[in-house]
Formats: C-alpha cells, sequence, structure tokens
C-alpha cells in the first residue's frame, strides 16, 4: 500500500476515473502507451549528450505526469528538465535510471486501477 501511496496520488486518479466514467480505462492506457515513449526519448537524448532534446522530452513527460496523478515521476521529470535546460548532465544516467525505475513501478500500479 505505501507504494500506492508513494508513487501515485490516488484521490486525482478518483477524480479522473469520476470524470472520465468509461473512457477511464483509454486514458491510463494512452498514458501508458506515450509514456513509454517519452522514457526512449529521454533515454535516446541522455545517449547523445542532447540537453535541449532532454529537456524538452522530460517537460513533456513532466505535465502527463502531474495530468494523471503520479507526483514522484512528475518530480523526476522536472529534475531532468532542469538539467537540460541548464546543460548540465552530470549525474543525467542516474537520475534516468530512476525515470525508468519509477514509471516501471507506475505502470503496475496503475495496471491494477484498468478496469
Amino acid at each position: 500500500m505505501s507504494d500506492n501511496i508513494e508513487h501515485l496520488d490516488l484521490s486525482a486518479l478518483a477524480e479522473l476515473k469520476e470524470v472520465m466514467e468509461e473512457e477511464f480505462d483509454i486514458l491510463l492506457e494512452t498514458f501508458l502507451h506515450d509514456s513509454a515513449e517519452r522514457v526512449i526519448q529521454i533515454k535516446e537524448a541522455m545517449k547523445a549528450q542532447d540537453a535541449e532534446a532532454l529537456s524538452r522530452a522530460a517537460h513533456s513527460f513532466k505535465g502527463s505526469c502531474t495530468n494523471i496523478g503520479v507526483p514522484i515521476l512528475a518530480k523526476l521529470c522536472m529534475e531532468a528538465e532542469q538539467k537540460g535546460k541548464q546543460n548540465d548532465l552530470e549525474g543525467i544516467e542516474e537520475l534516468v535510471g530512476s525515470i525508468e525505475q519509477s514509471f516501471t513501478q507506475v505502470t503496475q500500479l496503475l495496471k491494477e486501477h484498468l478496469s
């Protein structure tokens, strides 16, 4: 249960489920699919040492995470976005690893919320 509290904003998810009704599962599936692509973009930008691309991908992912109620992942993306904006890629491998790990956990938790 602590993983749920730590990684997901359950009240935000409940509110989305109420508003989206039958479309909630589609929303979660779309988030998971798009997020997997964003993780790939972040990793590719890191490997290419492309700070601008890293910042853009992390910014986009941060917004999605915030909207769906995934605060820890949003915070990690914000850190990556800032590093990219500052052209400071020192330690970025560890940060991207944390983003990947958090996304894996979030994916498992969100799949539990699918009907």
